[in-house]
């Protein structure tokens, strides 16, 4: 009786255990992510190509921001979940463009701020001619604080590597 009660929670322990598998992309990478994160899928990185990046769950974003006329729905795939996918174990992100533009973000402005990472522009991809293919946006129509040039420093675009450190 003992030995099956042991066996029980030895198989519920297995099932019950989160594991995710980074597939390789099967088209251009846009996204390298590196640093202190425990699943990879190349090396020591984890890189994402398109539709690896739309396959995450969503967050939208309506919003105005400096660099484009009007109100815009900026919508991409949801930070937490993507933190928890590549299994982030830092507090601060390294954001690096297309140009070799550089800024450091922490997490805590895409979990508790409400930054996103942002792919498409009312409902269409964002290529490097619009700002894409990654975008960092802030809710700052919801939020008139971020409104100043700190949060728009961090709004860097033609977002293509992420390093997570402490």
């Amino acid at each position: 009786m003992q030995s099956l009660k042991f066996c029980l929670i030895f198989i519920s322990l297995i099932f019950s255990s989160v594991s995710y598998s980074l597939e390789l992309p099967s088209t251009r990478t846009l996204l390298t992510v590196s640093g202190l994160i425990s699943n990879t899928n190349k090396d020591s990185n984890a890189i994402f190509d398109r539709y690896m990046l739309d396959q995450l769950p969503r967050s939208s974003i309506s919003t105005h921001t400096p660099w484009n006329e009007g109100k815009h729905t900026y919508t991409g795939f949801n930070a937490q979940e993507f933190f928890d996918l590549l299994g982030v174990e830092g507090e601060n992100l390294s954001l690096i463009a297309l140009n070799d533009y550089m800024i450091d973000i922490p997490v805590k402005d895409f979990t508790e701020v409400g930054a996103i990472f942002a792919t498409h522009m009312d409902g269409v991809p964002m290529t490097v001619r619009n700002k894409g293919p990654i975008m960092i946006v802030y809710p700052f129509d919801d939020k008139p604080k971020l409104k100043n040039e700190s949060y728009y420093g961090k709004s860097i675009w033609q977002v293509n590597q992420i390093v997570v450190n402490q």
